[in-house]
């Protein structure tokens, strides 16, 4: 009886001996991941997650983007309740209603800082206004290869997300041909951007090719904080007035541009 308690015993001090609390595997499991280019890291803690109940409910809080891509996801509720740390949302290769996903989104108590939109033909107006009202954290957004892209939706991004630091407008459809007809509307809604968005650090108009001197001096005049800026194939920009636009932003570090004077890219690191 004596020998078997003390059996029993040392046993359960083994056990204590090699508990770790959560925190220090979390340290651990940071330290091992590696996060890919697109910012995602969940595959490298996949196989780390069924090991244990432990460390699916450690991985769980260390995943931190999320690519929503089928109609048919788990329901929002249940991504939401795992994954509690999520700060990027990518729906850019979602294939159901966007403004439908958008607007259930909005009803959650998230506190997102990047969302991608990019892919799809039109910006989800409704569902991005429900969104902002609700989540107010969004610091990037990134609405890239749009089929559909037109001044109201440069407006209705500056009324809902003033805090934005990082804007990717780049590549438009060439096939839609809305910035042709209407180029004031275009810059109109370019201007409004950069007087409310005072925070922008990062912004990407590539293939916007309406832009013209005037509006990318006025864009580097505005946007104060500007630290970073691409204007790829916007031929109605010509060296001189690069060169005049720079004049007034000296905090900015990074312009990729090509010219109607020089169809090379050229980039400036400042």
């Amino acid at each position: 009886m004596t020998g078997g308690a003390i059996d029993l015993n040392i046993k359960r001090k083994k056990t204590i001996a090699f508990y770790l609390p959560d925190e220090c595997w979390e340290s651990v499991f940071k330290f091992l991941n590696v996060v890919d280019d697109d910012g995602n890291n969940q595959r490298n803690l996949e196989p780390l997650s069924l090991i244990s109940k432990q460390f699916l409910s450690i991985t769980n809080r260390l995943i931190f983007s999320l690519t929503v891509s089928d109609p048919a996801h788990p329901p929002l509720r249940h991504l939401f309740h795992r994954f509690t740390s999520l700060a990027s949302l990518d729906l850019s290769h979602y294939k159901g209603d966007l403004n439908k996903l958008i607007n259930k989104i909005s009803c959650f108590p998230l506190k997102l800082t990047s969302l991608n939109l990019s892919n799809h033909l039109t910006i989800p107006t409704n569902g991005l206004q429900a969104f902002s009202q609700n989540i107010t954290t969004l610091t990037s957004l990134t609405c890239s290869h749009m089929g559909n892209l037109r001044s109201s939706d440069l407006t209705l991004i500056a009324d809902c997300f003033p805090l934005l630091e990082e804007l990717d407008l780049s590549k438009p459809s060439v096939l839609l041909i809305y910035p042709i007809i209407y180029p004031n509307r275009m810059l109109n809604g370019i201007e409004t951007l950069s007087l409310s968005l005072a925070k922008l650090r990062k912004v990407n108009l590539t293939f916007h090719i309406y832009m013209n001197d005037q509006s990318l001096l006025n864009l580097f005049k505005n946007l104060k904080h500007l630290e970073e800026a691409i204007i790829l194939r916007c031929d109605e920009i010509t060296n001189a007035g690069v060169a005049s636009a720079l004049r007034e932003r000296p905090t900015l570090r990074s312009l990729s541009f090509t010219t109607m004077d020089e169809n090379n890219v050229r980039i400036l690191i400042l």
